[in-house]
């Protein structure tokens, strides 16, 4: 008669099979992944890269929810029998990753239409938020010190008309 030992049922075999692969991928698989995915132009490589649907993540956005957070997901599903190593790993931004789900064929089109769909290539627009943070810190510099610049104005308001009223008489 068996022992009955939960091993020598079916059940019992799938969990052990299951308990033998690893779920999550390890840090080497990690940083293997990330160093494979594409680095995004003009924006520090460390930091910054493209997931397999060509949307630009952060580094340090891993498993949150927010347009440049990203998870490290299988190609081959954990489910279908994919393994958690490098070579079955890529980059997704979360959102995508959440479409993706267990599907292992999915088009690449179809991956970025559920992305945030945000653009950090563009160097100029870059540059231009730059100029229109200084411009917002200086117009809030101008507010704190409003009083000081506006009676810095009236008075050059009066020189100026003093100026012209001198040089009126003096026709």
């Amino acid at each position: 008669m068996s022992s009955g030992s939960g091993s020598s049922s079916p059940r019992g075999a799938r969990k052990e099979k299951e308990e033998e692969r690893p779920r999550f991928f390890d840090t080497k698989a990690k940083s293997m992944c990330w160093a494979n995915a594409e680095t995004v132009p003009g924006r520090h490589p460390e930091r910054w890269r493209k997931d397999a649907a060509g949307n630009v993540v952060c580094k340090r956005f891993c498993n949150c929810h927010g347009c440049l957070c990203f998870e490290h997901d299988h190609i081959i599903p954990f489910s279908k029998g994919g393994e958690s190593v490098a070579e079955n790993c890529q980059i997704l931004q979360t959102r995508v990753n959440r479409l993706k789900s267990d599907k292992q064929e999915v088009d690449g089109s179809q991956l970025k239409g559920y992305s945030c769909d945000i653009n950090f290539t563009d160097l100029k627009a870059v540059s231009d938020l730059h100029r229109l943070f200084a411009l917002l810190v200086l117009l809030i510099e101008k507010v704190f010190l409003a009083p000081t610049i506006i009676l810095f104005v009236k008075r050059v308001l009066l020189i100026n008309e003093l100026l012209k009223s001198a040089s009126g008489t003096m026709d």
